[in-house]
């Protein structure tokens, strides 16, 4: 009896103290046999906010006049907005022809589509 007992106190001990991981053998047994839902997904890469706030952050800088700027740091602006571009193209699925342009002037077309396409996705640039 003193035995039963013993073990009794021991186990309930052990399931204060191991709450947490019976919960989530729980919540995989439940899985398992499809008494619960499956997670939802995790979404990959940034998350859309912050991807819309650098490209507005680096839109603005992108746009601005660029007198007395260096070529290099001027390139080195488009290429981050380029590259943040193509980030929000990727988080929401949009179209864009961006890394297969070599001519300025195509990318300079190819941004303009490519932020009107986002914006209709609701993104918000400006």
């Amino acid at each position: 009896m003193l035995a039963l007992i013993t073990l009794s106190v021991v186990v309930v001990v052990w399931c204060v103290f191991n709450w947490s991981r019976l919960g989530a053998w729980a919540v995989a047994i439940g899985r398992r046999f499809h008494l619960l839902p499956p997670p939802p997904p995790t979404p990959l890469g940034m998350p859309i906010e912050r991807i819309s706030a650098d490209l507005r952050r680096i839109r603005a800088r992108a746009l601005a006049q660029a007198e007395g700027m260096p070529l290099v740091q001027r390139r080195a602006v488009l290429a981050a907005y380029d590259d943040a571009l193509l980030d929000a193209c990727r988080a929401l699925g949009v179209h864009t022809d961006l890394e297969a342009m070599n001519d300025d002037l195509d990318r300079e077309s190819e941004r303009l589509r490519t932020e009107v396409q986002l914006e209709r996705s609701g993104i918000v640039l400006g």
